[in-house]
């Protein structure tokens, strides 16, 4: 595991393949045994045979080509023994070139994993009722933190084991701690009089497809932990060996620091000041190399490439922090998905960020387009470990609220006396809403802020034309705001009559409700991840001089512990004005499974008010919705 700003690769990653559609069984079956030996100078290997049945002519494509990933400067993988057994029990050998390594791209942008590889495996003549079989073995070199051995399995629920077993075997001196969670595992120790052995078996009590919006598999499914580590605190301090003296302050960073900060009295404005400049001047590049998963480049380093990891990004902080006499603490984190930590410390944390202890708060130099303060989506109400030169600790980042990420779509619309519809929207937004608008703003600016425009309408299924004011995505002030002009291409057909959708403008985020509790699953299996936030869609719609007017639409209240809305509308003269506020109200970011019950009802209403229409006719009122 790389303590770094990627995605954790692990076992369990290998063995997870994708969830068959048919969600009643599964469309294979794994058996997996596996056999770890860890030598005295905390290096291991580890055997594992995988055995995998397919039960359904889905999991043909599934099975039929399979990857191994790792990372070389951690560990090394090698194919023993491949084949496919048909059902009548002969067995086709696989072809060592269908078995090759490569570079393991991940596609994304400024991201280069120079010792990440896979191994990808090409089953000949698959069928139902084959078994396919392969023998794998690792060996693992892991000296990021030396004098450490950690590793850490998740047995996740959407993979179909039929049988899994794992064994370890160390020597009797070597301290480890090993423990198992969660239903249908074990976990047995023997000793001999220089060995010690331990067996987990894992007898699967229900399998069931990933839902989505689910937390983590490593929230919730059972897992394994093999580790020297002896808490969390000393894991933290075996990071801070590799980190420690990266945040020097050179003549240059101290001459940085007084140019950034110029004119500014304050320490909160001067954090603010030195944060921005990061933010705006070093860009986002993850290269690793052997130990570069874990250890940051010096700041000098760091200033004089203007590029660089979280960790780098970090340093260089620090060091313009404490050259204006600012303390700051490392903050290790898990991003994604993941809201809690194993029971026993293993190396999952994959992001590292920064708190201010001066001021209580936590900020992420890496987040380019968040205002100070304002962290990304995946980092709030997250267990985190501080790193310092005083010691380690164990903390949480603090929950959203909604009061301070909002967002405002204020749409201006004129019917005119032909059905042309012309307006003007303008999104006004704050904590992560901001972040996202600032996102967009880059997207304009490379884009072109006509063409953006015409694929925005496109996807809100108004096509049309336009154009959007240049805004400043470094811009950090809030609430930010963006500005763009529309005209639809359909016209209303005249005279008016029967029913109209209410036209809601080109908001450049998704609409009151729709996003902070997530997509609905009925009879959910699992918890999910949830946001605080508020989401206002104001509109007003004015009709040309001899154009008929809608009838009046009924407001709708909705209200529960988890969330509110209000819809209400008002028609004065010739202008309709619409005005929809959803509220997420939820206490943190991990709602329970029993809450999707509460809620969904709700949210059908909440749905079924955006889709309001317009009314023309004889009828003197219209319900917005029911």
């Amino acid at each position: 595991m790389k303590i770094s700003c990627c995605a954790v690769i692990g076992l369990w990653l290998l063995l997870a393949m994708a969830s068959p559609a048919c969600a009643d069984t599964p469309a294979y079956s794994t058996a997996v045994d596996s056999r770890m030996t860890i030598n005295s100078d905390l290096t291991a290997i580890q055997d594992t045979a995988v055995r995998q049945t397919v039960l359904k002519e889905s999991a043909i494509r599934i099975l039929g080509q399979q990857s191994l990933s790792f990372a070389e400067s951690i560990s090394t993988i090698e194919i023993i023994e491949a084949y496919t057994e048909k059902a009548d029990g002969r067995r086709l050998a696989l072809d060592p070139a269908n078995i090759f390594t490569r570079d393991a791209a991940t596609g994304l942008n400024a991201v280069y994993q120079r010792d990440a590889k896979v191994t990808t495996l090409i089953f000949p003549d698959v069928q139902v009722g084959d078994t396919l079989v392969y023998i794998s073995r690792t060996h693992r070199h892991d000296r990021r933190m030396p004098g450490h051995f950690s590793a850490a399995f998740v047995l996740v629920r959407s993979v179909p084991y039929s049988t899994y077993r794992l064994t370890v075997e160390a020597p009797k001196a070597l301290e480890l701690t090993l423990h198992a969670n969660g239903e249908g595992l074990t976990h047995q120790t023997s000793t001999s009089s220089d060995a010690q052995r331990h067996t987990f078996d894992y007898e699967q009590k229900a399998w069931s497809p990933e839902e989505p919006g689910a937390v983590s598999v490593w929230d919730r499914d059972p897992q394994i932990v093999i580790t020297t580590f002896k808490s969390m605190v000393d894991l933290g301090a075996g990071y801070w060996s590799s980190m420690q003296g990266k945040d020097i302050v050179t003549p240059e960073i101290q001459l940085l620091s007084d140019e950034i900060t110029k004119g500014i009295e304050s320490k909160l404005a001067q954090a603010e000041s030195i944060e921005h400049w990061v933010k705006k001047n070093i860009r986002y590049v993850l290269v690793f190399l052997g130990a570069s998963g874990i250890t940051p480049n010096p700041a000098p380093t760091v200033l004089r490439n203007k590029y660089g990891d979280c960790k780098d990004h970090v340093a260089l902080m620090m060091a313009l922090l404490r050259a204006k006499g600012i303390a700051s603490e490392q903050v290790l984190i898990s991003m994604g998905n993941m809201y809690r930590l194993p029971a026993r410390p293993a190396l999952l944390f994959n992001h590292v960020m920064l708190y201010l202890p001066q001021f209580g708060l936590y900020t992420d130099p890496t987040a380019s387009s968040s205002a100070f303060g304002v962290l990304p989506v995946g980092s709030y109400d997250k267990p985190v470990l501080h790193i310092s030169e005083t010691g380690g600790r164990l903390a949480k980042t603090p929950p959203m609220k909604p009061e301070d990420h909002t967002t405002t779509s204020r749409t201006v619309v004129t019917v005119g006396a032909d059905g042309q519809i012309t307006g003007e929207t303008r999104q006004i937004s704050t904590g992560v809403f901001a972040s996202g608008a600032r996102q967009i703003a880059i997207r304009i600016q490379t884009e072109g802020r006509d063409r953006y425009v015409e694929s925005l309408l496109r996807a809100l299924g108004h096509p049309g034309t336009g154009t959007f004011d240049a805004a400043l995505p470094s811009d950090f002030s809030e609430p930010y705001t963006l500005r763009g002009t529309f005209v639809l291409n359909s016209r209303l057909p005249m005279p008016l009559s029967g029913s109209r959708e209410l036209p809601f403008g080109m908001p450049i985020h998704k609409r009151p409700g729709v996003w902070p509790l997530g997509q609905r699953v009925a009879k959910r299996q699992t918890d999910f991840f949830c946001f605080a936030a508020r989401e206002v869609e104001e509109i007003e719609i004015s009709f040309a001089d001899g154009v008929a007017l809608p009838n009046r639409l009924e407001g709708i209240a909705i209200d529960n512990r988890y969330l509110s809305y209000r819809a209400t509308y008002d028609l004065v003269d010739r202008t309709l004005r619409a005005r929809r506020e959803f509220t997420s109200n939820v206490a943190g970011q991990v709602c329970s499974k029993e809450v999707e019950a509460e809620i969904s009802g709700a949210l059908q209403r909440v749905m079924r008010s955006l889709g309001a229409q317009m009314m023309f006719g004889t009828l003197n009122r219209v319900p917005a919705a029911l």
